[in-house]
């Protein structure tokens, strides 16, 4: 008997449509199942990025929202009802978002997982300035990505969950020299620097050199601010962290305003 190897490979795609202050939000899918991770865009951006990156709009089978800044948030509803898809998110974030009342919303907590076709999604607790802040790791089969974006420092635990990844979304979000010398206001200065604010390239460039041993091979650099940061800074603080790494880790950078090139976790074979 002759088997196709294909039918017992599994694969998982993603991409990211807008990281930073302005809007973020990412996609990721296995076959034509989909889900959306943080839903911060305009509706036509949104779905202009879905095209872009060839995922349908009836692929989406739900929204995953990581809290209720409105830069991860704002387009959700619209984008739930278009869609007639579940938004899921923390009684926290919950509390704190505005949705019609014909959106379903799905309760998730941290360490429990959500299934969404072929897909597991599970959520994680980070540090940030919210009610009920979560990172996620969507994964099928052995592939796993994970979100971890808006959390003012790094804990062990969202190490050990990061290096079960392959491909990780991590926050550069400023540079401390240009935060700090910048025109934000003192108490912006100060939220944003605080330990439930944004990690500095320093930060993320430490999480960054601890990941670098276990599974990650892919590191997407994103929620880099427009005002307190540089894509040059950001990769070379992020290089700087893997150059004392055996292992080949690919960087890039997530943009504002244009979706990122599809990222590809496959069987090897």
């Amino acid at each position: 008997m002759t088997w196709n190897l294909d039918l017992f490979r599994t694969e998982l795609r993603f991409a990211v449509l807008g990281s930073g202050s302005r809007g973020n939000c990412a996609v990721v899918w296995s076959g034509r199942h989909a889900v959306l991770v943080d839903c911060g865009l305009p509706t036509r951006r949104t779905l202009a990025g879905l095209k872009a990156v060839g995922v349908e709009p009836d692929w989406i089978d739900g929204i995953f929202l990581t809290h209720e800044h409105t830069d991860h948030v704002g387009g959700a509803d619209a984008i739930a009802r278009r869609l007639g898809v579940p938004v899921h998110c923390t009684a926290g974030t919950r509390v704190g978002i505005k949705l019609h009342p014909d959106v379903q919303v799905r309760t998730v907590r941290a360490g429990v997982s959500v299934r969404c076709g072929p897909m597991t999604v599970e959520p994680f607790a980070v540090p940030h300035d919210t009610a009920e802040p979560v990172g996620f790791v969507v994964g099928v089969g052995a592939h796993r990505v994970g979100f971890a974006t808006d959390m003012g420092s790094v804990r062990e635990s969202v190490v050990r969950v990061l290096r079960t990844c392959r491909a990780v979304l991590l926050e550069f979000n400023h540079d401390e020299h240009m935060l700090w010398h910048g025109e934000y206001p003192l108490f912006l200065k100060e939220r944003v620097g605080s330990d439930r604010g944004h990690l500095s390239n320093r930060q993320a460039a430490a999480l960054l050199s601890r990941l670098a041993g276990g599974r990650v091979e892919r590191v997407v650099l994103g929620h880099i601010s427009g005002q307190n940061n540089r894509r040059d800074l950001v990769l070379n603080a992020a290089q700087a962290a893997l150059d004392s790494s055996d292992q080949d880790v690919v960087l890039s950078i997530a943009d504002q305003d244009t979706p990122s090139a599809v990222m590809h976790l496959h069987d090897r074979g």
